[in-house]
């Protein structure tokens, strides 16, 4: 009888081994974060200064699964007391709505491809001192190592952007994939009228 038991229990460990092995943790390919900070407008109810602002924080990922999580949070804060809220890339815990989603395998193999293009591997942070359309954090996964790219006060019309376009078509990539995810929403018309990729610049 103990033999048996113990038979049964090794089996049942196998199978527990089996399942994890067939199950591995996902890992992200290409995330972008997105902090959208709308101009101060008057609430009487703030103190010491009569104005509130409101900061948008967003997320979305793409896993070597296929899966894409988006996540995306609104904070409505009396100016006073915005704090760090203005310069964090993630949303205060609990606030964010969550959606999820999965690239079908086309789209997925697309993405990845236009993720290796040797344009976008070349991508530098932008910096901006002017007015722009929003501040955003790109992180792609590679085998030869992590591309950070940080962008602040993004200018589509920019001198640079406009010779070299990649950066643009990223960052709308992401934001196009969090649409699908979220079925909701349309692309902001700087992203409909981007202008297209240079093929040569494309090639590795």
């Amino acid at each position: 009888m103990l033999a048996r038991i113990m038979l049964a229990l090794l089996m049942i460990g196998g199978a527990f081994l089996c399942g994890a092995d067939a199950f591995p943790q996902a890992r992200p390919l290409f995330t972008q974060h997105e902090r959208q900070p709308a101009a101060a407008r008057p609430n009487p109810l703030c103190r010491p200064e009569p104005y509130e602002t409101q900061i948008s924080h967003s997320e979305v990922t793409v896993f070597d699964t296929r899966e894409v999580v988006y996540q995306i949070s609104t904070i409505v804060s009396c100016l006073g007391q915005v704090g760090d809220l203005a310069l964090r890339w993630e949303a205060p815990s609990g606030t964010a709505t969550v959606f999820r989603s999965r690239l079908s395998e086309p789209d997925f193999e697309q993405l990845k491809i236009f993720l290796d293009r040797a344009d976008v591997r070349g991508i530098q942070s932008f910096m901006n001192a002017g007015p722009g359309v929003g501040d955003f954090e790109v992180t792609i996964v590679r085998p030869a190592g992590t591309q950070n790219i940080k962008v602040l006060s993004l200018s589509p019309n920019h001198f640079e952007l406009v010779d070299d376009p990649s950066l643009i078509h990223v960052i709308c990539k992401a934001k196009e994939i969090a649409r699908v995810a979220s079925r909701s929403g349309e692309l902001p018309e700087w992203c409909r009228n981007a202008r297209p990729l240079n093929p040569a610049k494309g090639l590795k």
